[in-house]
Parts: structure tokens; sequence; C-alpha cells
């Protein structure tokens, strides 16, 4: 819908529902970030069978900044996170 839109148009709505999941193996360890990303993925994967749509096991924002961007180079560079030695810059 257009962001300027304040009502979208009248249509025709389809509910498609899948077969249910069960995620009761990760109950010992629901809080755990690979856990959830794993469940995440597990539920995508099934929209993704249900819809026909590709799906893309990454975020939406960074695939998008990284598409707006142009390439310099063959391969991305990789950020890394070195400490720095020495002491802090300053500025005049």
């Amino acid at each position: 819908m257009p962001y300027d839109r304040k009502v979208p148009k009248p249509g025709r709505v389809t509910v498609r529902f899948g077969k249910p999941l069960s995620f009761d193996r990760h109950y010992e360890t629901a809080r755990d970030r690979f856990v959830l990303r794993s469940v995440t993925d597990e539920i995508m994967y099934e929209i993704m069978l249900m819809s026909g749509q590709e799906y893309m096991d990454d975020y939406a924002s960074r695939f998008k900044n990284h598409k707006a961007t142009p390439a310099t180079s063959a391969e991305p560079a990789e950020a890394t996170s070195a400490p720095v030695s020495g002491p802090p810059a300053t500025t005049p």
C-alpha cells in the first residue's frame, strides 16, 4: 500500500494455514539467540514453501543497503573490530 494512502482498496483476501509447527525441543533453551534464530528460520522456510517466494537468509534492511551501494571490488570488504593501539586522536 502506498505510504500516502489512508485506507486500503477493498479486495479479495486469501488466508492459508500450514501444518502445525512444534518447537518442544527448544523449551529448555528458549532464551538462546541461536535457538530463536533457528526457530525463525524454520517458520520462514515453511512460509516460503506455502507462498512460493524465495527465502533470503538475511535481514531486509541489510539486503537493501547492500543492493543500494555499488560494489567497488569483486568481493565486499569485511569490517574488522581489531583494537586500535596508541593514544586516542585529538582534534585541534
